[in-house]
């Protein structure tokens, strides 16, 4: 007796598992690469400085500028920018206001 016949299952999850692995494009993004989005070196040190207005107007500039190419990077810039914030929240009213302001200018409101 032969294992596909004995248990079809084995069978649909092997050709499940291999258009899986067929289906698997994701780009793995390292998160310590430089940026090289032109205007990112502004979003940094503003946010560095704990300038959180002039970091939102930086991003808001870069997004501005943004291609298809150039999408996720811009997001794993935002990324950073908005994980800082959230750290900082329980200290500053101020990033309060800079992650709630990056996420209107990221809903379009």
């Amino acid at each position: 007796m032969n294992w596909y016949r004995a248990h079809p299952w084995l069978g649909i999850l092997a050709a499940f598992l291999f258009l899986l692995a067929g289906c698997s494009k994701e780009e793995v993004v390292d998160a310590n690469k430089p940026f090289t989005l032109p205007g990112a070196d502004k979003v940094l040190t503003a946010l560095q400085a704990k300038d959180y207005e002039g970091t939102v107007t930086a991003l808001a500039d870069v997004k501005s500028k943004v291609t298809e190419k150039d999408v996720t990077e811009y997001r794993r810039l935002r990324v950073k920018v908005t994980d800082q914030l959230v750290a900082e929240m329980g200290d500053s009213e101020a990033a309060k206001e800079a992650y709630r302001a990056i996420g209107l200018m990221e809903t379009g409101r």
